[in-house]
């Protein structure tokens, strides 16, 4: 298998392909859809983390409840409309042109962004979390589009590329929407920062989204089911008629299950573990993105320029080493400090035990991009493009999931267990090796391309000595 190339009942993109990732940011059958999808991230993350500062430093209605109460209300308002109306959405993108599909939910958001500014100038709690709820619905509404419509513009070896770029792009906008939204509230006019930000990137986005190419229905798209539930039985379905897409999905999903666990843990193993300060805590977070960013776009040079499955069995074993890694270093770590006072980014870096946490968060980004990439590029190759939207959606519903069952986890061994972190993080790579096991026992092609892989370097060495 040289490639995965989408299947011939699909219309070809428009297009030759590009030497480089890089060329497709300034063509207009990819661009358009990258800065809208930023725009839409970074959106969600900006008013989502203005709400949390409003919670937390007292700036609106409590009713009583606690800031964790109320913070998990907010990441649930998030979570929640993925299982409720991302699998109608990927059957009407389907059905649909899902450029113009693109275009109402931009608009969409734009309303929401006004309904936002509203709630948060006058400090309605109960508005501030409807517009969250909102917001949630118009990502779980948006997520199959931007997946779906990458195969219809983009070639079949340009796809990793595409996919590393948005992955990059996204974790990008998150970053740098949740930075946004806390440092705006930190000024006496951040609730009018934040509303006029909130519509202003939202109208952005909208105006790119105008300008992406058509993406037409293709031929034999089933029908609309009108019932929810019904629909997601259907488009879980759709999903297992082929074991290659069920386990990339599985295999996504466990991506973001450890991202969850990471991401929610850092702050707290900075500060419990390291004795860092908030100043350690996001030098961890920067350095963590730096490598999933690092470790996407390599996907496109190892891969060359193919949609290459050996990269998945390469990038799990590294996240296990990296996350062993990190537990071991975490469980090992002494200050040679005997203040009380947590310390700072550069207290830090004079403790030697401390550059092996750096190392090993670097690499468990970095590694956990190169898993994850291949992953998402192969699932799209592989759905059938009648109901590729729905296969996304599926994905969707899962990854939240997923993310569920990563915070019970977290709660149960941290919480009632009372494991320290460092053993939880040991206890997950176990989970992890597990997971990773199951996926390549059942899906043999990952094993089957590593072996090809090697075989062709050793054929290639064996000429080259001659």
């Amino acid at each position: 298998m040289e490639s995965l190339s989408p299947k011939e009942t699909e219309l070809k993109p428009t297009g030759s392909a590009t030497d480089s990732q890089f060329q497709l940011l300034r063509q207009r059958r990819f661009y358009p859809l990258f800065w809208t999808q930023f725009g839409g991230a970074f959106n969600d993350n900006f008013y989502k983390s203005a709400l949390i500062m409003l919670f937390t430093y007292g700036g609106v209605e409590r009713w009583g409840l606690s800031i964790d109460t109320l913070n998990n209300v907010v990441a649930a308002a998030l979570i929640i409309p993925f299982f409720l109306f991302a699998p109608s959405a990927g059957q009407y993108a389907d059905r649909l042109d899902k450029a113009q599909v693109t275009r109402r939910i931009k608009l969409l958001e734009i309303a929401v962004m006004v309904c936002g500014a509203i709630a948060i100038v006058r400090g309605s709690s109960a508005m501030l979390l409807a517009v969250i709820f909102a917001t949630g619905i118009q990502s779980a509404c948006f997520s199959p589009l931007k997946y779906a419509i990458l195969p219809q513009h983009v070639n079949g070896d340009e796809l990793t590329g595409a996919n590393a770029l948005f992955h990059t792009g996204t974790s990008l906008a998150v970053f740098l929407g949740l930075i946004a939204g806390t440092l705006a509230m930190q000024w006496s006019s951040g609730q009018w920062v934040v509303a006029a930000g909130g519509i202003l990137i939202a109208w952005a986005g909208w105006r790119f989204s105008r300008e992406i190419p058509p993406a037409p229905a293709l031929p034999n798209a089933p029908p609309i089911q009108p019932n929810p539930l019904r629909q997601m039985a259907r488009t879980i379905g759709y999903a297992r008629q082929n074991k290659t897409v069920f386990w990339c999905l599985i295999g996504v999903s466990w991506y973001w299950f450890l991202g969850s666990v990471y991401l929610t843990q850092l702050p707290n193993f900075t500060r419990e573990v390291l004795g860092g300060s908030a100043s350690a805590v996001t030098f961890l977070l920067v350095l963590f993105l730096v490598g999933v960013v690092a470790g996407s776009l390599l996907c496109e040079k190892l891969s060359k320029h193919k949609i290459e499955p050996a990269l998945v069995p390469l990038g799990a074993l590294l996240v296990g080493l990296a996350g062993v890694g990190l537990a071991l270093a975490g469980a090992s770590f002494q200050s040679s400090q005997t203040a009380e006072a947590l310390l700072s980014i550069f207290e830090l870096t004079a403790e030697l035990g401390f550059w092996a946490v750096v190392l090993a968060v670097f690499l468990l980004g970095g590694s956990a991009g190169l898993y994850t990439v291949p992953l998402q590029a192969l699932m799209q190759a592989e759905a059938k493009p009648e109901y590729r939207a729905q296969i996304i959606a599926a994905n969707n519903v899962l990854n939240a999931l997923f993310m569920v069952a990563a915070a019970i986890f977290a709660v149960v061994f941290l919480g009632v267990l009372d494991f320290t972190i460092p053993h939880f993080f040991m206890l997950t790579m176990l989970l992890h090796c597990c997971i990773i096991i199951l996926i390549l026992a059942r899906e043999p092609l990952f094993l089957t391309r590593v072996k090809m892989r090697f075989l062709h370097s050793a054929e290639r060495r064996q000429e080259a000595d001659r």
